[in-house]
This record gives structure tokens, sequence and C-alpha cells, in this order.
């Protein structure tokens, strides 16, 4: 018994001090580095579950879906008909009377008329009266009048006038225009108001009306003027009548609104009763909608507490597709745990694309393209940032989430995922613009196939199959469109290159390889030589080739600056480090490094470059300096300190990928073969082999995931490589090889700087 205690304390004490055997998930869980991401997957799973809760408010069928079956209400609700509504305030303003303001006031301009009429005709003869005077009067009428002209009837005459004027005012007519009264009559708007007032008058005449008017003039003309001169004042009269009142457009729209405002919305109210049918089989047009809206919201209100149980699951399931989709990343991408800006970048992408289709489902209309199209932009994101098989991972998440967000069924889902296989699986590589846009294309192709498989299996009508084959069709097609544009975003937010960028930042043209060809011709050439050994060492072990070309290109940039101080720029015979101590070269060499990175981040190359030019020497020994020094160094004298080996290396750091190690092992075997005296088969395969072992040995491939059986495929790669660079060449004859063919011999190991 004491013993096994005494087993067991110890086993504890040895747990407590090697925290690396919790291997417990909640351990590993707690660690620091692990704060972030979780902070990150807490914030995903808030949000995203506040997203889903506007699945709440999504209704099952939408305007243009195909109903394959009455639908009966689960709860009685009341259905408000916007239509019926409508016709009802429609019908509120058509009856509500037209309102009329008051004008000026005929009768007045005609009393002032009538009483000069016969100052107007005194001296006249008849042949001599002007229209209209011409058409009412005749001989004996116009003598009257004259005899009304002389000074003693004049005031007789104006008594007659002002007294019969004073008839008509009371007469009260309400004298419209010929054309707004008219409109009131063909609206059936018989009744008008006049002024402010609510004053209503059912009768209303216009100046056009002469018969009637006539009836209602004579009466008083007779009673007052002469027989002879009765009818022609009232003819007088009628033609110098105009309206009293004219039409108040504002005031009658304002009184139109009221009217249609004091109508009560109840008044289109239908009651539905549980289990009843109020939607038929067939198209879902927009009345229906409405209807499936207001059976929904009392739905939902009859739930009452029961709601957030359902909230709470979906909450649930947010949680386990989150986890499922954290253990994804962290087992195929675990740099996203370690980088907190892709961590963040990621969680973003996904909460847009499921907020897009969420929105989308708020609406009226079934939108299969922009249901389709955010998650399918997410797939070919990540396919692009990172790899295929992550990319149908987090597809397929976000398939799922975009399924509940859309209150969609499982024929959505298929949908969705043929979508997001078919995008990953195609989008390999990205190396021309047409790339994406043929991705697009098969994608597209695939959702038609698959949605119209979905609609048969649904048994919906051939048009409405149609119709979301062609939607889901161009979703597809156009995710290629939305990509190929965002594509330069993408890079920079992910911090990518994708192979479109690298092959364009091959070309020669460019003005950095410009100046490193111009400026450091001997770098350029070898910077030629080190892409060709380095992309078919990369194609060897299936690591990115197009990727070690390119950053080949750029590896020595550094050089620029000091050019003449490496040995492929000089000329023979010129040396600039035969005048300098060893430790000033030494900086100028590795100081090509430091260079190069200024000067990429100078010209804005992808930071995907940058690891290249900083780690292509790892932390290798400048080997020619160092024993310059170590032989230029006074041993016998005891105040000389010792050269440390440290202080003539490459700062580094050493190679952190598969590429940076091929690459840093081209440019050594480069720089040796170029060096060597009459090269051949067994001489560089030998060279090849010593200086990967001596990389190796040196510990420069122990953070590049570098294996054994890769390093052996590298070798092979460069030796074959290397033997067609420096094949072995025809001796000519001396009599017919001039100086200009004569071969010359490579520098020599010590004469060159570059193989330190």
């Amino acid at each position: 018994m004491a013993l096994s205690k005494s087993i067991g304390r110890r086993r504890a004490e040895i747990r407590k001090n090697r925290p690396d055997l919790d291997q417990t998930l909640l351990g590993r869980l707690l660690r620091p580095e692990f704060h972030v991401p979780l902070l990150v997957a807490f914030a995903f799973v808030v949000c995203a579950s506040a997203i889903l809760m506007l699945r709440t408010d999504v209704v099952s069928w939408r305007v243009g879906q195909y109903a394959p079956h009455d639908i009966v209400a689960r709860v009685e609700f009341v259905y408000r008909d916007p239509t019926v509504f409508d016709i009802q305030r429609r019908s509120a303003r058509e009856q509500e009377p037209r309102v009329y303001r008051a004008a000026e006031d005929p009768f007045v301009k005609l009393q002032q008329e009538l009483i000069a009429l016969p100052a107007l005709v005194q001296r006249q003869k008849f042949e001599q009266l002007s229209e209209p005077y011409s058409k009412v009067l005749d001989p004996p009428s116009m003598a009257m009048l004259q005899d009304y002209a002389d000074s003693n009837k004049r005031a007789i005459w104006t008594d007659l006038v002002q007294t019969y004027t004073g008839s008509l005012q009371k007469l009260g007519l309400a004298i419209l225009p010929d054309a707004d009264r008219n409109e009131d009559l063909t609206n059936k708007q018989a009744l008008v108001r006049l002024g402010a007032l609510p004053t209503r008058i059912q009768e209303t005449v216009t100046p056009s009306m002469r018969d009637d008017l006539e009836t209602k003039f004579a009466k008083p003309a007779k009673d007052i003027f002469p027989i002879v001169l009765a009818p022609k004042i009232v003819d007088l009269t009628l033609d110098r009548l105009t309206p009293n009142y004219t039409l108040d457009a504002l005031a009658t729209v304002q009184a139109q609104n009221a009217a249609a405002e004091r109508v009560s919305p109840t008044i289109a109210d239908i009651q539905v009763k549980a289990n009843q049918t109020y939607v038929s089989k067939g198209q879902v047009d927009l009345s229906d909608f409405n209807q499936l809206k207001a059976e929904h919201e009392a739905y939902l209100a009859s739930l009452g507490s029961l709601v957030w149980m359902q909230r709470l699951g979906m909450v649930a399931a947010v949680i386990v597709l989150t986890a499922i989709g954290g253990a994804y990343v962290a087992k195929y991408q675990p740099r996203i745990v370690r980088n907190h800006a892709r961590a963040v970048g990621l969680a973003a992408l996904m909460l847009s694309m499921l907020l897009l289709s969420q929105l989308a489902a708020l609406g009226s209309a079934r939108s299969y393209m922009v249901y389709i199209a955010p998650t399918l932009t997410v797939a070919m994101i990540l396919a692009i940032a990172y790899d295929q098989r992550f990319a149908i991972g987090m597809g397929a998440i976000h398939a799922l989430l975009a399924t509940l967000a859309v209150n969609e069924g499982l024929d959505f889902l298929l949908i969705l995922m043929t979508g997001v296989a078919t995008c990953c699986f195609l989008l390999d590589d990205v190396r021309t613009r047409s790339r994406l846009i043929e991705v697009g294309g098969a994608c597209a192709m695939a959702l038609i196939g698959v949605t119209v498989a979905a609609g048969l299996l649904d048994m919906d009508p051939v048009p409405y199959i149609i119709r979301n084959a062609i939607y889901s069709g161009a979703a597809g097609l156009a995710v290629g469109f939305i990509t190929l544009g965002i594509l330069p975003f993408i890079e920079r937010v992910f911090k990518i290159t994708t192979s479109m960028t690298l092959l364009e930042l091959a070309d020669a043209s460019l003005p950095l390889l410009r100046r490193l060809a111009l400026e450091a011709p001997g770098t350029y050439n070898h910077s030629l030589q080190v892409a060709t050994l380095a992309e078919e060492g990369a194609e060897a072990i299936g690591a990115n080739s197009l990727l070690c070309r390119v950053a080949s290109y750029y590896h020595d940039v550094g050089k620029i600056n000091k050019a003449e101080y490496f040995v492929e720029n000089q000329q023979p015979g010129q040396n600039r480090h035969m005048n300098l101590s060893p430790s000033v070269s030494l900086l100028i060499i590795i100081g090509h490094v430091k260079d190069g990175i200024e000067l990429a981040k100078e010209y804005a190359l992808p930071t995907s470059i940058i690891p290249f030019i900083q780690q292509h020497h790892g932390t290798t020994l400048v080997e020619f300096f160092y024993h310059r020094a170590r032989t230029g160094q006074d041993m016998n004298d005891p105040l000389v300190q010792e050269v440390n080996e440290h202080q003539y290396r490459y700062p580094g750091p050493k190679p952190r990928t598969r590429e940076t190690a091929i690459v840093m092992l081209a440019d050594a075997c480069e720089s040796a073969t170029r060096a060597m005296d009459e090269p051949n088969s067994n001489r560089i395969e030998t060279l090849v082999h010593e200086m990967a072992m001596k990389r190796l040995l040196d510990g420069q491939f122990d953070e590049s995931e570098l294996t054994m059986r890769e390093l052996e495929l590298i070798e092979r790669s460069l030796v074959k490589s290397l033997l067609g660079l420096y094949h072995g060449r025809i001796q000519y004859p001396a009599d017919i090889r001039g100086p200009l063919t004569q071969s010359q011999p490579f520098p020599t190991p010590q004469q060159s700087a570059k193989t330190a």
C-alpha cells in the first residue's frame, strides 16, 4: 500500500513538472495560445446566433414558389387584406366632394356694364353697333335704351339695373367652370363643397347652361324691365356670365386624404379559423404571402415562451457547428489558430456571407441566386486562400448554417453541397483570369443539374424547375465573376499570393527585375539558373514549384545596392574585398539579405516572396571570410581574441517551409557548380550531396518540415538539372577556336565570395 502511494506521488510530480503530458482537451484549450482563438469562436457563436434569430421571421413559402398542396392554418388568426383596405380608401377618396373657393362676383361687373349701356348706344345708329350688342338688341330696344340715356331718366335706369342684379345675387347660384363640373359629374360627384365651410350644394350650374339660367333670370327681368328690354337684358346677362367659384386643388386633396384616413383598417380584416385552408395549391402570390406571414406571426405568438426553446436549440446547433469548425481548423490549418488576424478574417467572411443569405430570406420572394451565392463565395475564397480540403470542410459548415438561415430543406442543402464540392475540386490553382470564370461555369452546370433533380424529386411543375435551375446556374456563374473582381482584396486580407499574381511577378519587364538585370547582371543570371533548379526540385516533391521559381528571381535583389562586391558581378582581376578586412566584407555580404527585404517592401512585393529573401541563407556560415579571418589571425598573440564562428553566420531565420529550403539548396548548389572546374556527372552528384548533407547536419532544415525522402528526391532533381545546365563540351582544335570561343575557367572557391 505504501509502495503504491509512493508511486502515485512520483507520477503526480512528473505530470506537474511536465505539462506536455497534460493531453486532456480542457487542458489544451486553457493554454495561453488558445485564448484569442476561443474568444473569436465565442464571438462567432454570438454573431451567428443573432443572425439566425432572424430565421423566426422567415415564412416557409414565398412569392413565386409552387405549393404542391393546400396550406392549412395552424392557429386561428386575423388577416388584414391590404387589397380590400386600399379599395375602401380609394372609394372614400372618390366619394369625398371636391372643394371650390369663391371667385370674383360676376354680377358686380354685369351691373357696371348694364348701367353704362344707355350711354353706349345714345348717339349711335343700329347699324353702327358692335358685337355682342348688334346680335342682342333690335331697333325698338335700342330706341328705349337711348331714351334712358337722357339725364332725367338716367337715375331711373340705374335703380332698375341695381334691382335686377340684386335679384340675381339673391338666387345664390353656384356657377362653376365647365371643365371642373363636368369632371365632377363624370366621377359621380354631384355634390361639391364650396368654400371653407362644409356646405354642400346639390345643384350647380355652369355658364354654358343657358337654357336653365335663362329660366332663372327671365322672371326677375320681366318684373323689373319693360317688356321690350327684358329678354335683351337676359341675353346680355348670359353673355357676360362667368363662374363665381373655382376649384381649390390643394383643399380638395387634403379633404380626400382626410376621408381616406377616416377609413378604419379593421374594415379589411378577414378571420381565418384553425385547420382552415387559406392558401390553395399552386403558385404563391403576394396576397397569399401576406396571409402566410400573418399566420406565421400568430403561430409564434401562440407559442409564448416555447419560442425560446427553439432559439436555444438554434444556439446549441451553432455551438456544435462552431466546435466542429474549430476542430477542423486546428487539425488542417493550425496556422489560423496561431495567426489571430487570419482567425478574425475567416470568422468575418463566414458571418458576412451568412448575414447576406439571411437578409435575402427575409424578403417576400424566394431568391435562389442570393441564397446560394454567399456559400459558394466562401468556398471559392477559402480554396484560393488555403487548400481544397479545408475549403470543402468550411464550405460544408457554412452550407448547414445557410440552410438553417433561409429555412430550407434537405434538397437545398444538397444543392449547396454540390456547388461547394464543384468549386473546391476544380479550383486547385489560379494561374489565369479565365480560370475563375471556367470554375464558375462548371459550378453553374453542376448546380443546374442538381436543382433539376431536386425539383423532380419534389414533383414541382416544369416551369418552376426551369426557373430555379436558371437561378442556381446564374449564382454559380456570378460567383466566378465576383471572386475575380475581389481577388486582389482576398490576397491582401489573407496575405496570400495566387499563381496568377506570381506569373505577373515573373515578367522580366517589371521595374525591380529590370533594375537587377541592369545593375547586377551576374546576379540576375544566377537567379534565373536558381529558378530553374528550384522549380524542378519543387516539382519532384509536390511543392509549390511556381512560387519557388518566382521567388528565386527575387531572392538576391539585395545585391543591387553593392553589386560590385559580389563575385558574379565582378570583372576578371577586380575584387573589392582585397583591401577590406574580413569583418567589413562579412557585413557587406550578409547585408544583401536586409537590403533585399527593404527593396521588396519598397516595390510592394507580396509577403510570400519576402521569406525567400530572408531565409535563403538561413544561419549558414560565411565560410570564405571566416577562414580568411582565421588565417589572418595571430595565434601567438595572447591579446588577440579567437574568431568566433557564430559571428560569421547569416542572421537567419532558418527556412521554415519546404519551398524556402529548396531555394536555399538550389542557390548553394548552383553557385558551387558554377565555381567548379570541368563539372561532370560524378562531381556534380557528389557536390550536391555534400551541400545537402552539410546544411542538414548544420540544422538548416530543422524548421522546414522537409523529410529525408524529399531531400533525396530534391538531390536527384538538382543533379539532373545541373547536368543540363553545365554539361560537358567538345574541345575544338586551337586553330579554329578563336579567342572569343575559348572556354574560361570558373572561379575557384577561394576566389568566390558567393560560395561562402
